[in-house]
C-alpha cells in the first residue's frame, strides 16, 4: 500500500510541475487586484499581500519576501502534511495483524473466502482508524503551491501591455546575494550567450536539495523496519522501488531544468526543499513516539 502511495504522490507532483511550467496561466502578467478572478482572490492575492508586506519591511526585498512567505504557506499547509503521515504509521502499526489475515486466506480463493477476508481486514481498518481518504490529503495543498507558484512568478512584474502590477513596487529590490531574481539562468549561459550563471547555481542548489529531500522520503523510519519483518519483500516490491528512484531522479531533473526559466522560482524552491527536509525530520521523530505510544498501548504485537 506504502509503496503505492508513493508512487502516486511523485505522479502528482510530477503532473503539477508540468501543470506549473505551462498551464496554470501566463507567469508574464503582473498580479493585478482590480483583475483577479475567483482563484486569484482565493489564494494569489492574499498570498502576493503577504509577500509584498514582508518584503516592504526588509527595504522592498523581493527574496526576503518569497523566504519568509514560503515559510508561512508551508507551515499553514503542514497539518496536511502531518495528516497524511498518520496514514503510513497506522498502516505501519497495524502490518502484523493485516499480514496474518493475508496469510489465513492466502490459499482460499473461493468468493466466500475472499469475502471473510475483506471482512476481517476492515475490522483491522476500524480497530486502527485507519481511512484510505487520508490518500487524497496531499491534493489539498496543490491549489497552495500553485497560488505560491504564480505569485513568485508574477508579483515582481511592475508594466506589461499598458496593466501596472499592485504589489510590484514593495518587491521592487530583487537582488540577493549578487543574484538578480528578476533574470534566469537558461542553456543559453553554457554557450557564452545570454544567461545568469548564478542563477545555474540556484538551480544546482533546487537539484541537491530535492535529492536529499528524496533520499530521505525513501528512507524508511525504525517503525517501518520493526514491521517489515512481517512483510518480506517481494519482487513486486523490489521492482517498485527501483521505479519510485527512476522517477524521483526524472523529478529532480525536471525540477532543475525549470529552475532554470527563473532565479526567483529557483530560490522559492530551494527554501521549500529546505522547509520540507525539517519537516520530514521532525515528523519522523514525532511518528517514532507516536508509534510507542501505540505499542505501549498493546496495540502492537
Amino acid at each position: 500500500m506504502r509503496n503505492y502511495k508513493k508512487i502516486l504522490a511523485v505522479f502528482v507532483v510530477m503532473t503539477l510541475l508540468v501543470v506549473l511550467s505551462g498551464c496554470s496561466g501566463d507567469p508574464t502578467q503582473p498580479i493585478v487586484v482590480s483583475e483577479g478572478g475567483w482563484f486569484d482572490w482565493l489564494l494569489v492575492i492574499p498570498i502576493a499581500w503577504i509577500m509584498q508586506f514582508f518584503g516592504a519591511l526588509f527595504n522592498n526585498s523581493f527574496a526576503m519576501g518569497i523566504i519568509i512567505t514560503t515559510i508561512i504557506v508551508r507551515t499553514i499547509a503542514w497539518p496536511i502534511y502531518a495528516k497524511s503521515n498518520d496514514l503510513s504509521i497506522k498502516m505501519a502499526v497495524a502490518q502484523p495483524e493485516m499480514q496474518r489475515v493475508q496469510a489465513k486466506y492466502a490459499t482460499r480463493k473461493d468468493p466466500e473466502s475472499q469475502q471473510k477476508m475483506q471482512m476481517e481486514m476492515m475490522a483491522v481498518y476500524k480497530k486502527y482508524g485507519i481511512n484510505f481518504m487520508g490518500c487524497l490529503m496531499p491534493f489539498l495543498q496543490m491549489p497552495i503551491f500553485l497560488a505560491m507558484y504564480q505569485v513568485v512568478q508574477r508579483v515582481w512584474i511592475v508594466e506589461k501591455d499598458g496593466v501596472f502590477g499592485s504589489f510590484a513596487e514593495s518587491v521592487s529590490n530583487r537582488m540577493f546575494l549578487g543574484i538578480d531574481l528578476s533574470k534566469a539562468g537558461n542553456f543559453g549561459a553554457i554557450y557564452g550567450q545570454s544567461g545568469d550563471l548564478a542563477g545555474w547555481i540556484l538551480a544546482i542548489i533546487v537539484g541537491l536539495t530535492m535529492f536529499a529531500l528524496n533520499y530521505l522520503a525513501m528512507k524508511k523510519p525504525a517503525y517501518s523496519k520493526n514491521t517489515s519483518a512481517h512483510n518480506p519483500q517481494t519482487s513486486q516490491a523490489e521492482q517498485t522501488q527501483k521505479m519510485m528512484k527512476y522517477m524521483q531522479y526524472f523529478m529532480v531533473f525536471m525540477m532543475f531544468s525549470i529552475s532554470l526559466q527563473s532565479n526567483s522560482l529557483a530560490l522559492y524552491w530551494v527554501v521549500g526543499n529546505i522547509y520540507s527536509i525539517g519537516q520530514n525530520l521532525i515528523n519522523r521523530y514525532l511518528n517514532e513516539k507516536k508509534y510507542e505510544a501505540m505499542k505501549n498501548k498493546d496495540l502492537v504485537g
